[in-house]
């Protein structure tokens, strides 16, 4: 596909990187301006009527397909707060994981947390990472259509992708569990039958980046195609350790996707898929903050770029998945889809507790371990009818395991060399199944009702080891085995309105469900091991819009959720112990409300113009215990306070320009993104804080005869500090976790 078809197929979305603070809508529009008349741009509503007719022929935005309701819709007719990121636009924006959605798509943010095992994700100020295995995910994601488990599997790298879809608020009927806050639904691109093609990237960069990648599709006969991707890449660390003379936070992994699909007719479709991952990585997981190193009489490590400890960092994983994906249409209409997954995962990490070149407390290695199996069955009704619904069950069947061994050094007052100071070797197994009915009705040819009910049953059973050195501050020792079971409804009723052909109005009801656990973590005290389910009731009001004969795309939705006993992963300080706990608690309850807009303006044919913009108040409406006051060490209720990572402000704008010399076209990206200010932590204080920030990212494509080419890219280009994490260590050190600094580089490739 040439890049001047590419350009008339689809909108670029934001995907940027960059740091400084939001500019003002005058400061914003001038640039923009003066964009245009630079290009010598004029916008399509100013042109000569000749110049319009000639450029509404050559720019019109294309309608995008999604599957968030299980059927092949226009994403301007379904009835659902959605963004969808095409594989191109993914390619364009050098997008390299998960984490880059952020920067397209209004109230998503996904955060670091010092392991690549530990992904933050969240929607609409809702979210959370899981550090143990007891512990779920509240966004669901979904690989080809089967869920990619916990937060060690979910951020695998966007490798030959068709398309991603975010899905904004609880999906509980058509995805039900781990979906309370919203889904992100990945589709790689299908073998295509009768087809020899492929691609060649390579790509070097500042901080000694290298990184290659493979694309092939091969055909094999008539029926039959195989489709394999490969990415490696090697990239330094940014962080100095003064100790070992290492570089931190370095990047070293490989990732293989295979496909293989059969069709032997048009009313069968058999996809098959594999795909293996390693990462080695070396993680700073406390880089203590220059006040600590001040007092601890180390200047050298007063720095953000700093360190100067001595255990050994290290952040391995590794895992591989497979699928198998069976449609087949019936002679009437019906569609049978049968989706099966299987997933293994591990990895190992060590960490320097006591941030230092002391060997005081050292996280000596943590392994955890998953491996689970998913089946669903559904059936869609023919598409067309009044009346059309999709009905189905799931199963899943998951079995869990961690081992966590801590050390502490001789002179913190800890047991004798070579004695282990705390172990936790426990497992969770958790087994759900679910049947569901989701259902749409037409009642006039602009007013449809739709509905849908979801029925779940699960078990977890854990059995919890821990054994701690007598006045480490922790349980000195649980041998226990726990079970839980619980079924639930999950439930969602909608009406939307079609005012015009381009105009969508709708409202949604919407409720969800978060089974509670076990916190299996290094506990104060068995207490301290479970928590309880928690529920959400969630309202949307949407209207999604194409404008001015297709040159203008404007989505809006306002939303309110309500959750009750909401689970909190926290660290909560001690000021007597002078340790930190790793809490799971429920808080009394929570509310989030806030919009969206999304926009997509066509002001040229040759330049386009995409925004989003989010805004999220999420806070606590009551959580006794929340808090613990460093002066008394008294029991706070944190009502009021702002979720962890839930930033008010999210907005992003991005313009695209194409031009073409000769057998030479090329795409020109600019893109703004920002993210308000938001806290690490639910006690809300200046040590968990980090302030508003922009990020600028930059690129540019030339591509000859469509064949090959080579790109200029940059990202953070102002080169500015912002933090993934902040927060108190177990020893209550003062911690940040900065994010990575500027980069920039050249991308050659080369398609076959």
């Amino acid at each position: 596909m040439s890049t001047r078809s590419i350009w008339q197929q689809r909108a670029v979305t934001d995907l940027s990187v960059g740091n400084v603070g939001l500019p003002s809508s005058r400061t914003m529009s001038v640039a923009l301006i003066s964009a245009l008349c630079t290009l010598g741009v004029t916008p399509i509503w100013a042109q000569s009527s000749t110049n319009t007719e000639q450029a509404q022929r050559a720019a019109v935005i294309e309608e995008i397909v999604v599957t968030a309701r299980h059927r092949t819709e226009s994403m301007q007719q379904v009835p659902i707060a959605i963004s969808a990121v095409s594989g191109e636009d993914i390619t364009r924006a050098r997008a390299a994981t998960m984490q880059d959605l952020q920067y397209s798509t209004p109230n998503l943010v996904f955060g670091e947390t010092g392991s690549s095992g530990e992904t933050f994700i969240g929607i609409r100020g809702i979210g959370d990472f899981s550090r143990n295995i007891g512990f779920d995910t509240r966004v669901g994601v979904y690989i080809d259509g089967v869920f990619a488990g916990q937060s060690l599997s979910v951020d695998q790298g966007l490798v030959d992708v068709n398309q991603v879809e975010v899905l904004r608020g609880p999906q509980g009927t058509l995805f039900g569990k781990n979906s309370s806050s919203g889904v992100i639904n990945i589709m790689s691109n299908k073998p295509v039958i009768g087809e020899t093609s492929g691609e060649l990237r390579g790509r070097v960069g500042n901080l000694d980046l290298v990184s290659g990648q493979l694309i092939a599709n091969l055909p094999l006969g008539e029926t039959t195609a195989a489709r394999i991707a490969v990415v490696s890449q090697r990239q330094d660390g940014y962080i100095d350790n003064l100790y070992s003379g290492k570089e931190l936070m370095s990047n070293d992994h490989l990732l293989v996707r295979g496909q293989l699909r059969f069709q032997p007719s048009d009313k069968l479709d058999i996809n098959f898929s594999f795909d293996a991952r390693e990462q080695d990585n070396e993680l700073l997981f406390l880089e203590p903050e220059a006040s600590f190193e001040l007092a601890a009489g180390n200047p050298l490590a007063a720095s953000d770029f700093v360190v100067d400890q001595d255990a050994l960092l290290i952040d391995e994983n590794e895992g591989w998945g497979s699928g198998l994906t069976i449609d087949y249409e019936f002679d009437n209409g019906y569609i049978l889809t049968s989706i099966t997954g299987y997933r293994e995962v591990e990895r190992k990490v060590g960490s320097d507790e006591d941030a230092t070149r002391l060997f005081t407390l050292d996280a000596r290695f943590f392994e955890d371990e998953f491996e689970h199996f998913t089946q669903e069955v559904r059936l869609a009704s023919p598409e067309g009818e009044r009346f059309r619904y999709v009905v189905g069950a799931f199963y899943f069947d998951q079995e869990a395991k961690t081992k966590r061994v801590v050390a502490l050094g001789p002179g913190f007052g800890g047991p004798p060399e070579g004695v282990d100071a705390a172990i936790q070797d426990s497992s969770v197994d958790t087994t759900s199944a679910a049947v569901f009915l989701n259902a749409n009705f037409d009642i006039t040819d602009r007013v449809t009702i739709s509905g849908g009910l979801r029925y779940t049953e699960e078990e977890k059973d854990a059995v919890i080891n821990q054994f701690v050195f007598p006045g480490f501050g922790l349980a000195e020792g649980i041998n226990e085995v726990f079970d839980r079971d619980e079924d639930y409804v999950t439930a969602t009723a909608n009406i939307q309105f079609q005012a015009t052909d381009n105009v969508l109005a709708y409202f949604t009801y919407s409720n969800g469900y978060k089974s509670g656990g076990f916190n299996v973590d290094l506990v104060p005290t068995i207490d301290d091991l479970k928590y309880e389910e928690e529920t959400v009731d969630s309202f949307e009001l949407g209207l999604k819009s194409d404008l001015f004969d297709g040159r203008l795309r404007l989505n809006l939705a306002a939303f309110r959720a309500e959750y009750d006993d909401y689970q909190v992963f926290q660290f909560r300080f001690d000021p007597f112990s002078g340790t930190t706990a790793l809490l799971i608690s429920n808080a009394a309850s929570v509310t989030t409300e806030g919009f969206e807009v999304e926009g997509h303006a066509l002001l040229h044919e040759n330049f386009d113009l995409q925004f989003g913009a989010g805004y999220t108040d999420a806070t606590f409406d009551s959580f006794p215990g929340g808090a613990v006051d460093p002066n008394t060490g008294e029991s706070l209720n944190v009502a009021g306070n702002t979720l962890p990572r839930a930033p008010e402000i999210t907005a992003n704008i991005t313009g695209r320009y194409h031009f073409e010399a000769g057998s030479m076209a090329g795409i020109a990206l600019l893109n703004y993104s920002y993210r308000g200010e938001q806290f690490f932590n639910p006690d809300n204080r200046d040590n968990s804080r980090q302030g508003g920030y922009g990020l600028w990212n930059a690129s540019i494509d030339f591509d000859f005869e469509d064949k090959w080419g080579i790109a200029l890219w940059g990202r953070n280009l102002t080169d500015e500090t912002f933090r993934n994490m902040r927060g108190v260590s177990f020893l209550g050190i003062p911690f940040s976790l900065f994010a990575q600094p500027r980069t920039y580089g050249v991308e050659a490739f080369y398609r076959f």
